[in-house]
């Protein structure tokens, strides 16, 4: 199990996990029942359907660049993110923003919803 204790610890081990393609430590980041709004229009329910969604990338797609996004804590062991991620495909950009609602458990925070939209105009 991948070890996040900080918010900024599960950002960085979902880069690190996304841009490897290894989907194993990717999806160990997300909870069990995670759900996710992504570039397709079906919500993507639970981990399962977590790893198709990002199985079915393409081989050079990336992050660029994550800068730190807007972190607000709502209750004990809950926050939600909220920020610009610079994908890419190759050379191609994929502007994105990105939210997640992360929460803690077992002294780790994980993603339990996850929303990435393209960003129009950037």
């Amino acid at each position: 199990m991948t070890h996040t204790p900080t918010i900024d610890s599960l950002i960085a081990a979902w880069i690190e996990a996304f841009n490897a393609h290894d989907l194993e430590r990717h999806m160990a980041l997300y909870t069990p029942d995670a759900v996710l709004f992504g570039a397709v229009d079906a919500l993507q329910d639970g981990r399962e359907a977590i790893r198709a969604y990002f199985g079915g990338r393409g081989p050079d797609v990336r992050v660029r660049a994550y800068p730190e996004p807007q972190v607000r804590h709502v209750a004990e062991g809950v926050a939600v993110t909220a920020g610009p991620v610079d994908f890419a495909d190759g050379e191609t950009p994929m502007p994105y923003r990105l939210t997640w609602t992360v929460v803690r458990e077992d002294g780790n925070w994980r993603i339990a919803q996850h929303h990435g939209s393209p960003r129009r105009g950037a």
